[in-house]
């Protein structure tokens, strides 16, 4: 691994687990093993290596959604599948982090907003409108509607004034917003389909 690259590594896997503002240069400097004027000559400041953390890591979290889309069989597996990636991500980071994003770094929060509202919104209106043809999701659902309620149930989880982290689990807080967001869609054929994927998931 180049040192650029390790570098980033040791940033990004900081900022998940502690947030974002609370990380100093010197922090990620004894994290990777490395002097801040080695860094310094690969990045010019914190916000940089802000910004190119999120971009990668939603380059990163855009692919495997579309290696989901690709994979999936029908638009409920592809809608449980993504469930199931994001709430892998959402375990994994700090829930501080987008709100260090939105507060501290514009930039970087912007390439988050492009990512949200632009590629998600657009494989989302794909997976409702085959499911509404297929007949799993019920026909008399505004897909545009829903889809800026399931994007923005994610981003509420995180909002600790909202769900406080001493009184919710955040892994329950995820769960249970996306089944409530799931049922409301499903026709009969579409609530024998999700069991049987329920009950696969269960049985592997």
């Amino acid at each position: 691994m180049s040192t650029e690259k390790n570098i980033l590594e040791g940033a990004k896997n900081l900022f998940m687990q502690f947030g974002l503002k609370s990380i100093t240069m010197d922090d990620i400097a004894r994290k990777v093993g490395v002097s801040k004027k080695t860094i310094y000559q690969f990045f010019s400041d914190k916000n940089s290596i802000v910004y190119k953390s999120v971009h990668e890591h939603f380059s990163d979290h855009r692919s495997e959604i579309e290696k989901v889309l690709d994979n999936s069989k029908d638009s409920i597996e592809a809608m449980y599948r993504i469930s199931k990636c994001m709430k892998m991500q959402v375990e994994a980071i700090n829930p501080t982090v987008l709100y260090d994003l939105q507060r501290y770094f514009p930039k970087a929060y912007k390439r988050f907003l492009d990512f949200k509202n632009t590629f998600m919104r657009e494989r989302m209106k794909i997976i409702l409108e085959n499911g509404i043809k297929s007949g799993y999701f019920r026909k008399e659902i505004n897909p545009e509607i829903l889809i800026i309620q399931r994007i923005e149930q994610v981003q509420l989880a995180f909002n600790n004034d909202i769900f406080p982290r001493d009184k919710f689990d955040f892994k329950e807080i995820h769960e249970q917003l996306f089944d409530h967001f799931i049922h409301g869609l499903l026709t009969k054929k579409g609530k024998e389909k999700y069991n049987q994927y329920l009950n696969e998931e269960h049985d592997a």
